[in-house]
């Protein structure tokens, strides 16, 4: 069952113990994370299945929004630094 994480989409997987264990292996061959690996071989499939256009759009699309979302973190950890400060919010 999918859920959100955020708006990211949160997706667990249980994979059978030998070929788990395969998995494991080759994501320690490549030095990435499972998750990683995992993330990298769903988005090749994706991309496979869709047109190069519609892929690049998602992409161009999720690229936007985690940029979106940096910037909101630093502009809140900047009016919290100015919180603490004692200086007011400029409108």
């Amino acid at each position: 069952m999918a859920s959100n994480h955020g708006k990211r989409v949160y997706i667990q997987v249980l994979l059978d113990p030998n070929r788990g264990a395969l998995f494991l292996f080759e994501a320690k061959e490549k030095g990435v994370k499972p998750s990683s690996l995992m993330r990298e071989i769903i988005y090749d499939h994706v991309a496979s299945e869709n047109t190069l256009d519609t892929y690049e759009q998602a992409l161009i699309q999720d690229k936007q929004e985690w940029q979106n979302s940096v910037e909101a973190r630093i502009a809140g950890r900047a009016a919290k630094r100015r919180e603490r400060a004692g200086l007011k919010e400029e409108p």
